[in-house]
């Protein structure tokens, strides 16, 4: 019982060092020029070259490791919804200490968010703790899984990109809200998530650092990070951070499940609850994305809307 007390509190302190780290990210994006996804090397370079955005990058990787000591020792319907508590005190302070506002709309998608978050993380059960499994070495063998998993998420954040830096003058030209990044950055981040739990069960498999260099999930983590970093960070500097978060951190626990299912050959829950558990919280995934406004409001977040849309621009 003291172990799980303490594993439970190792998660909370880490997811919350997790979304302690947007609040850096989200300080250097409002000190860097305007952002765009076509220029790829030019944000990395801006972020790398940030104090701000290096310390947050520290913050965030402390955060990671310890979901991992966390969450491989702990069974995922106790991990799970600590990043549902987590995400309330970041939107608590969003609304308190940086003056986010939200329509009605919008605070009901955020709710749904939440919620979904609680119920993917119970549909897990109560016995799926970190796990060696067979299909693993298939899924190393044939390279059309991996490729299965990681084009819907490349495209999808490829496609949010352009259509985020696509310029459309006048006054009352519209910029897409942060439901839209989060989808993007969320799907890769929750790919890259899928490659630590693979590089974890592959140490699991074997016991050597060689054998997991020689898988692909080392790559695929680091790549798809820094395609979900750089489009965070685009997004922090146009959205509100409390959006963003809130929908990166559903769609990333949705990715997670839906690219563990093809990698790792896990099912869907088949015991009653969790099935339902499960269903309910896609189902609100998608109710609450279909919810949130597609665009951002010009007056939630005035000095970032400044920031944003400096004159003759749309970015």
């Amino acid at each position: 019982m003291g172990h799980d007390l303490g594993y439970a509190a190792l998660a909370l302190l880490a997811t919350s060092a997790y979304y302690a780290a947007f609040l850096f990210f989200r300080a250097s994006a409002l000190r860097m020029p305007p952002l765009r996804g076509s220029r790829p090397f030019h944000v990395a370079g801006l972020m790398l070259t940030s104090p701000v955005w290096f310390a947050g990058g520290l913050i965030l990787f402390a955060g990671l490791a310890g979901e991992v000591v966390a969450f491989t020792a702990m069974p995922l319907a106790a991990a799970q919804p600590v990043f549902a508590v987590s995400l309330v005190l970041l939107v608590t302070y969003a609304v308190w200490g940086l003056g986010e506002r939200f329509g009605a709309r919008e605070w009901a998608s955020i709710a749904l968010f939440v919620l979904a978050t609680v119920l993917i993380g119970l549909s897990a059960g109560d016995d799926q703790a970190l796990r060696a499994d067979a299909s693993l070495l298939h899924t190393l063998r044939a390279p059309w899984p991996m490729l299965a998993v990681l084009a819907p998420a490349v495209v999808v954040a490829g496609l949010i990109w352009l259509v985020g830096d696509r310029r459309a003058g006048g006054r009352h030209a519209r910029r897409l809200a942060g439901v839209a990044y989060g989808i993007g950055a969320g799907a890769c981040a929750g790919l890259a998530e899928a490659g630590v739990r693979g590089i974890a069960i592959r140490y699991d498999q074997t016991g050597g650092i060689t054998d997991v260099l020689r898988s692909p999930y080392p790559y695929l983590t680091l790549g798809i990070a820094a395609i979900a970093l750089g489009q965070l960070q685009v997004a922090l500097q146009r959205c509100r951070i409390a959006v963003v978060a809130a929908v990166l951190t559903v769609i990333g626990r949705t990715y997670l499940l839906v690219s563990s299912m093809v990698l790792f050959g896990e099912h869907w829950p088949r015991e009653a609850r969790e099935h339902w558990l499960r269903t309910a919280g896609f189902t609100l995934t998608f109710v609450a994305v279909v919810l949130f406004p597609r665009y951002e409001r010009t007056n939630g977040h005035p000095e970032a809307a400044e920031r944003r849309a400096p004159r003759g621009t749309n970015a």
